[in-house]
């Protein structure tokens, strides 16, 4: 082999340890999550949370991971709006919402957004211009251990803790997919809200 075809070999093994290490501790992670959810040690840490800031820093963090061809968006906010929520479970359904959404989708977009539904609740919600859900399946998403694709990376348990997570905090979860023209899966949570359109 050339210097030049070493080099990629090396690239490529290397690429392929990294994806690897962050499966296994994801999978630590799901299972130690898993683990306190059923032992009812699931905390959660309420604080007052910039939303705004909160979603452009995950923007940020997930940008690292998206493919050529696929735009991560932060669909425009309002200027101000504080939540009370846990911060870190917060971030933690979007992430994985964003996660799963990079996996599906090879082209288009994914746009992070929030709306005000009442004065009672928000919704949050990640849709992608991915390959879609059938509806028969789209109940099944939120089980343990369900993957719609075998040969993609993941526990099938992120979904899962993520409805674990907003129930318990007093929302709801769901998604709204179509085949072939992408998914919007979506959070609500009680509305301890402060939104300003000025």
């Amino acid at each position: 082999l050339s210097r030049r075809q070493r080099q990629m070999c090396i690239r490529d093994s290397i690429k392929i340890v990294q994806e690897n290490n962050e499966l296994l501790l994801q999978l630590i992670s799901d299972i130690l999550d898993l683990s306190k959810i059923e032992a009812g040690t699931f905390n959660f840490v309420y604080t007052n949370v910039d939303v705004n800031e909160t979603c452009s820093e995950i923007i940020k963090s997930m940008g690292m991971k998206v493919s050529k061809g696929v735009e991560l968006i932060l669909e425009e906010p309002f200027p101000e709006c504080y939540i009370y929520t846990d911060k870190n479970r917060f971030t933690q359904v979007i992430s994985n919402f964003i996660n799963n959404a990079l996996k599906f989708t090879q082209h288009g977009s994914i746009t992070l957004g929030y709306e005000q539904v009442s004065h009672q609740k928000i919704k949050f919600y990640v849709r992608d211009t991915g390959m879609g859900i059938p509806e028969e399946k789209q109940k099944s998403v939120f089980e343990r251990f369900v993957k719609l694709n075998s040969f993609v990376h993941g526990t099938g348990l992120g979904l899962s803790i993520c409805q674990s997570i907003v129930e318990q905090m007093g929302g709801k979860i769901g998604v709204e997919s179509e085949p072939g023209k992408g998914s919007r899966f979506w959070f609500s949570l009680p509305c301890f809200v402060v939104m300003s359109e000025e």
